[in-house]
């Protein structure tokens, strides 16, 4: 990304949808950065940044409060088409997430989701955390469990003003004691 920052470009990304808190996210989250990403997408009201995608959400059916996805997987629970696409207004601003799918599969209410890029430091766990909510009302409006969240990021980026930072948090040891829990077999 030139002087603005390091980018990885078609970047996989997965996890489990779950209400279970996470100890990293407790720890290192930014709860003001949540709880702006939470009203990108679930208020009509822009975040500090300028952002509102609830307004921009279209589902199957044309709404936008997800309603419509609800009511074709309740019809076809093994439909590809239960997608909300997060449209862009010409001259403003393109959301970061374009489209969210949400699949039946496995028993389990999967969601698969594109985004054009996301600020990996930053707003990717912020953004994950809506997009788990998302789920959830869908899993929870079919009396289902929930699966796992795919993503596909065009631009999954880090800009140079916050590499103090995340080279700090990768120096803290405790952060390295806690990411070798989580990754040592049980």
């Amino acid at each position: 990304m030139s002087d603005e920052g390091l980018e990885i470009l078609g970047s996989n990304t997965s996890f489990r949808i779950t209400t279970d808190a996470d100890p990293i996210l407790e720890r290192f989250g930014d709860r003001a950065m949540i709880e702006e990403m939470k009203k990108v997408f679930f208020s009509n009201e822009p975040n500090a940044l300028g952002h509102s995608y609830a307004r921009l959400i279209q589902g199957p059916g044309g709404r936008n409060d997800l309603q419509d996805v609800i009511a074709l997987l309740r019809c076809e629970p093994q439909t590809k088409r239960a997608l909300v696409n997060f449209l862009s207004q010409p001259g403003k601003k393109v959301p970061c997430i374009s489209a969210v799918q949400f699949l039946v599969r496995e028993g389990a209410l999967q969601l698969m989701y594109f985004a054009r890029g996301q600020d990996v430091f930053r707003k990717f766990y912020a953004d994950g955390l809506c997009l788990l909510s998302m789920a959830q009302a869908v899993a929870s409006a079919l009396g289902m469990p929930t699966g796992t969240a795919r993503g596909f990021i065009g631009s999954a980026h880090v800009y140079h003003k916050d590499m103090p930072e995340i080279n700090l948090i990768l120096e803290c040891s405790s952060l390295r004691e806690l990411l070798s829990l989580q990754a040592s077999p049980t």
